[in-house]
């Protein structure tokens, strides 16, 4: 008798385990999920941002609002001006 209630206390503690290495299999698969959606999110809402501010910044600087230093503009005529292997 004891040893039926020492297999069936085994079989229920076997089981247990097994159930929750599923659960946290499960939940490491949703948390992978979770990362990669957010991180795809994240990377698109950042390149809009930079896109956005990209075009701000070129379109201030042609229209003459913002004046660039005179360092980056030395660096851009040299570049615009000087060989191609420098792009």
């Amino acid at each position: 008798m004891l040893s039926h209630v020492a297999e069936w206390a085994a079989a229920v503690l076997a089981a247990g385990v097994i159930a929750g290495l599923v659960v946290v299999a499960a939940g490491a698969a949703a948390a992978w999920l979770l990362y990669r959606r957010v991180r795809r999110r994240l990377e698109g809402a950042t390149a809009m941002a930079l896109r956005y501010a990209r075009h701000d910044a070129v379109s201030m600087v042609a229209r003459g609002r913002v004046r660039l230093p005179p360092r980056v503009v030395y660096e851009l005529r040299r570049r615009i001006n000087g060989r191609p292997e420098v792009w």
